[in-house]
């Protein structure tokens, strides 16, 4: 038997499989020669067999015609100037032999690769919420390939079973009907979370495949969107530019850290809009404009006003978008951070009261005891606390571990086993999503547990500082060894404790020198 082949019908231009290797016809075209004389088409004018006037092509065509009948004559003497090409397709399936790959495939083979399946014809944007679990191929070779990848992050993050179904039940919908070539929008995974499944590590395996096309607006991008529409299109030019090159960096400036951009754009946001209302570009504002904003700020505030205008008009200098730079000779100081005050015992209690879980009592302790930093909270791992021996290393320093701590760092290692068992991230604080990757906490995690408590973390932890120094003296020396902070910071709370201590003996003086006030007794008054 001849072997079939891929190739164009000679009589109907169709493209598909033909019945032998030499042979130029479909197997309905083939038919229909058999059964009908050759003779000059009135469609197409070819001589081929030809059935009431017309070939099979052009009876095909006619067909698709309205208001033409399908069955019965056909007009006659009608000329068909083009035609609908079409895909043959075989009642059953050639007996062509595929060899199996037995190695594992890989989504970044060429698109001319040999794979089961029908290859897609064009690419249709997918609506993962109407999956139908009928339809689910199983067997395809890319969704063993994603599963397989999907187990390996499994056993290096530690994830649980539960979430690996998950994952598995996502890369199921997603990739059952997958061909090479093929890339899937962080947009459209999105869509399993409609369906109960896991989107971000789903999203994680498809990342380590190739396949994932991270779609995503982020969220400082849309943020400093909002802000630009809000400005005159002058001023929003130069603040995008301005902006854009803080973050990415340029020829000759080094890129910074995308929260030191927005805590620019937002110390300057206010005065932003009102330029916007009055100017339509930045070269518009004048000294006077700057003098009306600084003048009014003290310490801190004016200098991080200053700092931020500084960088702003000078970018636009540098780059030709104004004339002159207004912020020349305007000094922003140094400001007098001011000597830290304790803190009242009404605040402690309220925040003692608001530590009701683990998380909570765990970063009450190691701020109110042993004064961490939010930041060396975030970076503490598993392995800084040793139990056995009582000590604990916070940012470097080794510290004695206190029962309080001991306590409090016990119950939260047990409530952290019992949600994350398998987690395989070395920091000593999780959360939901960094329970299941190796990422630290964010600060808004660490900020968000005492909202609404009227203290931060900070300002507890300064307290603890200052609480060292009335306690044992003004003693920069014992400050440094106990908590490893810089020599400056040392001697400003050594320095705020020596003026309080030396304000409460004025006090206590003053007191015993006033002599006690007597009281006379009214209360049998005597009667005239």
């Amino acid at each position: 038997m001849s072997r079939p082949r891929l190739g164009t019908c000679r009589d109907c231009y169709g493209w598909g499989w033909l019945s032998g290797s030499k042979i130029v016809l479909c197997q309905a075209c083939y038919t229909y020669t058999r059964n009908h004389p050759a003779r000059p088409c009135g469609g197409c004018g070819r001589v081929v067999a030809v059935k009431e006037g017309y070939c099979r092509l052009c009876r095909l065509e006619l067909t698709l015609v309205p208001h033409t009948p399908r069955r019965g004559a056909l007009p006659a003497g009608q000329r068909i100037g083009a035609w609908q090409l079409a895909l043959l397709l075989p009642m059953r399936s050639p007996r062509v032999r595929v060899r199996q790959r037995t190695a594992r495939l890989e989504f970044s083979q060429p698109p001319d690769a040999q794979i089961p399946g029908q290859l897609r014809l064009f690419a249709v944007r997918h609506d993962f919420t109407r999956f139908y679990r009928a339809r689910a191929n199983a067997t395809s070779p890319f969704v063993r390939n994603a599963q397989a990848v999907a187990r390996e992050l499994a056993e290096v993050r530690g994830w649980s079973h539960y979430l690996l179904e998950e994952v598995d039940d996502a890369l199921l919908v997603l990739l059952s009907d997958y061909a090479p070539g093929d890339r899937l929008a962080y947009s459209q995974v999105a869509q399993v979370d409609r369906l109960g499944l896991n989107v971000s590590r789903t999203a994680e395996v498809l990342q380590r495949l190739g396949v994932l096309d991270d779609d995503r607006t982020p969220a400082f991008d849309a943020w400093r969107a909002r802000l630009l529409d809000q400005l005159a299109t002058g001023i929003a030019a130069d603040v995008a530019a301005w902006a854009t090159t803080l973050r990415d960096g340029g020829p000759r400036s080094t890129p910074r850290a995308e929260q030191t951009v927005r805590n620019y754009l937002r110390t300057l946001r206010p005065h932003l809009l009102a330029w916007s209302a009055r100017y339509g570009h930045l070269r518009e504002v004048t000294r006077d404009d700057l003098h009306a904003i600084t003048d009014p700020l003290t310490g801190l505030a004016r200098k991080r006003t200053l700092v931020a205008l500084r960088s702003l008009f000078r970018f636009c200098k540098r780059h030709g978008r104004i004339f002159r730079d207004p912020t020349t000779h305007i000094r922003p100081g140094t400001p007098d951070p001011g000597l830290p005050q304790p803190l009242g015992p009404d605040v402690l209690e309220r925040a003692m009261r608001h530590a009701t879980t683990p998380e909570r009592r765990l970063l009450l302790v190691l701020a109110v005891v042993h004064a961490a930093r939010p930041i060396a909270m975030r970076q503490l791992t598993v392995g800084d606390v040793d139990l056995p021996n009582r000590r604990i290393t916070i940012a470097g320093h080794a510290r004695r571990l206190d029962d309080l701590t001991r306590h409090a760092v016990q119950d939260y290692l047990a409530a952290r086993h019992k949600r994350w068992p398998h987690t395989a991230n070395p920091h000593l604080l999780l959360t939901e999503q960094t329970g299941h990757d190796d990422r630290a906490v964010s600060d808004w995690w660490l900020r968000q547990h005492f909202n609404g408590v009227g203290v931060t973390l900070n300002q507890l932890r300064m307290d603890r500082q200052l609480e060292e120094a009335l306690v044992h003296g003004p003693d920069a020396l014992h400050l440094m060894a106990v908590f490893g902070i810089a020599e400056n910071t040392a001697v400003r709370y050594a320095n705020a404790a020596r003026q309080l201590l030396t304000a409460d003996i004025e006090q206590q003086e003053l007191i015993e020198l006033i002599p006690p006030i007597p009281i006379t007794d009214v209360s049998h008054p005597t009667r005239s």
